[in-house]
């Protein structure tokens, strides 16, 4: 008991200082809530289960930086809210969240960050730092440098609804590798659900993410690769940045179609895309025993965070 006292007391302390090979911000660590065996959230894009979960795990849009250094001052475009949490039982992470934009894009159109409202995380399952993307300045061989994007840390963008099984259509594209396999069952999986129309004024996403880190990843072996094994007290790396698009077709990558599209990470980093150096440290938190994990079957989802909007600031 006194180690669970402990844990939770440096979990729930964000202003804590991290191991040496601390991340992005330096010096904080956040935390990821566990979820009991057998009480793992649906994924089904109703978010009511999470209501469980105390504020202070919650992560917010104000608790970002855009990829130019400014913190959002306007809610009204978008306002957002996550959770990260984890599973030992099925060692996976589980993310949430409740997304309000005045214009929600998803049409597949662009190249770069997927082209559509998209929430690119990045996972460093081993808490290395490990760069992701290699170009040919630092691998030279074609076929090393294949093998090499994303395996010893991946990121993908998150783009939702699903609108197909390959590529950018994908609800979870691994842009770097080659790899068509990762965003299936048993390594992952997704919940989605809108409460508005795609392309068509207001819109808020409740979106639910499952997945597993693998500290080998080998896009040509399922197999082969090494799944991270997550266990309580461990810190892990974890990031990512939600592009906003708004307007149908266009870019939402840094540097494209600036006016029409925003990126906000929440390291502040604008290299997210690279290297896990810029991952914010996350601790996996014991059991919290202020919960009442009973109450998932009886939990009501509440009105609509996201239509808060700009009335909501933290």
């Amino acid at each position: 008991m006194k180690k669970i006292t402990v844990l939770l007391a440096l979990a729930l302390c964000v202003g804590v200082v991290a191991p040496a090979t601390a991340h992005v911000p330096e010096g904080a660590v956040r935390t990821a809530f566990q979820w009991p065996a057998g009480l793992e959230p649906t994924l089904d894009g109703d978010l009511s289960e999470w209501s469980i979960v105390p504020e202070d795990y919650l992560i917010t849009f104000a608790d970002h930086t855009a990829f130019n250094g400014e913190k959002p001052a306007e809610f009204g475009d978008l306002n957002f809210r996550t959770i990260v949490g984890w599973s030992e039982s099925t060692n996976s992470l589980y993310f949430m969240m409740e997304r309000f934009d005045d214009f929600y894009d998803r049409d597949a159109q662009g190249g770069v960050a997927g082209g559509d409202d998209s929430w690119e995380m990045h996972v460093d399952g081993d808490h290395s730092g490990d760069q992701m993307r290699f170009g040919t300045a630092d691998i030279e061989n074609e076929e090393e440098r294949a093998l090499a994007q994303g395996r010893w840390s991946q990121s993908y963008h998150t783009r939702f609804p699903n609108l197909g099984p390959d590529g950018q259509e994908s609800w979870s594209w691994f842009w770097m590798t080659q790899a068509q396999w990762h965003d299936e069952l048993p390594y992952a999986d997704h919940g989605f659900r809108l409460d508005g129309e795609i392309g068509g004024g207001e819109a808020t996403a409740f979106i639910e993410v499952r997945r597993q880190a693998w500290d080998d990843f080998l896009f040509n072996d399922p197999e082969g690769s090494v799944i991270h094994d997550y266990n309580e007290g461990e810190i892990t790396g974890l990031g990512w940045a939600v592009f906003d698009s708004d307007v149908a077709g266009a870019d939402g990558g840094v540097g494209q179609d600036a006016e029409h599209s925003g990126q906000w990470s929440l390291s502040g980093a604008s290299d997210v895309w690279k290297t896990t150096a810029s991952a914010t440290d996350f601790l996996l938190a014991p059991v919290d025993p202020r919960v009442d994990f009973s109450a998932i079957e009886s939990a009501v989802e509440a009105n609509s965070w996201g239509r808060i909007k700009s009335a909501f600031v933290q």
